[in-house]
């Protein structure tokens, strides 16, 4: 590789998602990871010490650290956008951690600052990576569910450690920060679009004792289904409300006229009229978000667009901003 094509990476938030695109990127030889910028002095001294590069309190003066190309996006989804932005209008390419942004006008200045510049904007979708999700395409693409799909996830959990997440000015609560991961993969696996989307919702963590902080609470536990053109039916249930200490759980499955699937710890447990078998799929998942940040540096070396694009992490944003406007209105909302 010429030294023109090597990646110096600027990292902005060094939390916990920051220290997970730090690992990614330091996994490639054609990158480096030269400045790193987080307001609070422990985690950016932190990662400083674990990545070697130049740590900065202001995120502006990391971006604009000699020789970065390539940033990635890692602090409250409020900040996504100008963050962004100003990244791009400086010459850098940008891996933004999903989802994309917190208001469709916030995605819309991402996407035209992306095309006006020049500069490549990947919106952080890990899911489309994992071995199983790949395999759920493969399958659709090769008829093998035999017509429509109703898609069942299911995300439950206790109030969640980072207090932005339960804020509505800040990360926008679950249906925001986590059901995009599932609005972007019915696209992906169907190759189609949102038709409608209708969604009831509740506040469940106000009162528990760490989140006596939060004021402006975003909705936490969500019912939403999604219908898609070729008539598939994507129904999300998503819960960060329950009391701390409590387990947790998780489900996802597909069912079409012809079989089922159902996500297990060994991989796809298939159900047809005469067989059951159960294929391993954990073999092949990368870790972390290493999957999208060695796309856009591929896109980057190849001249091309990557995978998800800003205009996927747009698509996801409006499905959740649908469900919430639902939640508050009791209607379908067309999309």
């Amino acid at each position: 590789m010429s030294m023109s094509k090597r990646l110096n990476v600027c990292i902005i938030g060094c939390g916990d998602m920051g220290r997970t695109h730090a690992a990614g990127w330091k996994l490639r030889d054609d990158a480096e990871i030269v400045a790193v910028s987080d307001p609070m002095e422990d985690r950016r001294n932190q990662m400083v010490e674990n990545t070697g590069a130049k740590g900065y309190a202001d995120w502006k003066d990391a971006i604009l650290h000699e020789g970065v190309n390539v940033v990635s996006v890692c602090v409250p989804v409020c900040f996504h956008s100008e963050v962004s932005c100003f990244a791009m209008r400086n010459g850098r390419h940008v891996l933004c951690e999903k989802p994309l942004a917190l208001t469709i006008d916030q995605a819309d200045e991402m996407v035209r600052t992306a095309k006006k510049t020049g500069m490549l904007l990947s919106t952080s979708f890990q899911y489309r990576g994992y071995a199983r999700n790949v395999r759920y395409r493969k399958m659709f693409q090769e008829g093998a569910f035999g017509g429509p799909i109703f898609v069942r996830y299911s995300d439950v959990r206790e109030v969640r450690p980072k207090l932005a997440m339960h804020k509505r000015s800040m990360n926008g609560g679950p249906v925001i920060d986590m059901a995009g991961h599932y609005f972007d993969f019915i696209r992906f696996i169907t190759g189609e679009e949102p038709v409608s989307v209708f969604a009831r919702g509740h506040v469940f963590g106000k009162g528990t004792a760490r989140l006596a902080s939060v004021e402006d609470f975003a909705i936490d536990a969500a019912d939403v289904q999604v219908t898609m053109t070729g008539g598939h039916v994507l129904n999300v249930f998503v819960n960060w409300g329950m009391p701390e200490g409590y387990s947790g759980f998780g489900e996802e499955v597909i069912i079409g006229p012809k079989l089922s699937t159902r996500a297990t710890p060994d991989g796809i447990e298939v159900v047809s009229q005469n067989w059951k078998e159960t294929w391993d799929t954990k073999i092949g998942n990368p870790p972390g978000s290493s999957v999208r940040i060695n796309d856009l540096a591929e896109a980057i070396i190849e001249g091309r667009q990557p995978e998800v694009t800003g205009e996927d992490g747009r698509a996801a944003l409006k499905m959740s901003l649908a469900a919430l406007k639902s939640i508050e209105t009791g209607n379908v909302i067309k999309l």
